[in-house]
């Protein structure tokens, strides 16, 4: 895959608990509540609100790129700044990478069937589908 990177810019993720992130980099990809929305640097100023989904930190200088499963709420683009308040976030940025691996083996098995609750199968099943993907993207995948 071929990216095209026009400079940095800020990020900063917050959720109730506090701040998440807060870094450089040349691209971003947030789940939008409507579909995917890209983010490069001068992009012009919005209000964006937030659905489930991944969001894909790309290009930051001198680390890998982040992913973070976030859970809804806003994005507000100004200025080469991105602030994404969100209600919850996962993420396997300073995770153990024995314990990312359970996180996605667990996403794997409510996946297939396993280990869920019958009133919120759908929204476990949708989740756990997203984690294993952004487990696919950050190169976190358990030994099977």
């Amino acid at each position: 895959m071929v990216r095209i990177s026009m400079g940095v810019f800020r990020c900063v993720l917050l959720t109730p608990a506090g701040k998440v992130l807060d870094c450089r980099m040349g691209s971003l990809v947030l789940p939008a509540h409507d579909g995917m929305l890209g983010v490069l640097r001068n992009h012009a100023p919005m209000l964006c609100k937030l659905g489930v989904g991944i969001m894909e930190v790309r290009d930051i200088p001198d680390r890998k790129d982040a992913f973070f499963l976030i859970d809804g709420g806003f994005a507000r683009i100004s200025l080469n700044l991105v602030t994404v308040l969100t209600y919850d976030v996962t993420t396997f940025e300073g995770m153990a990478p024995d314990a990312a691996e359970h996180l996605v083996s667990r996403a794997k098995s409510v996946i297939v069937g396993g280990d869920y609750i019958r009133q919120t199968e759908q929204m476990e099943v949708d989740r756990a589908r997203l984690l294993v993907r952004m487990g696919e993207l950050a190169g976190v995948m358990p030994g099977d």
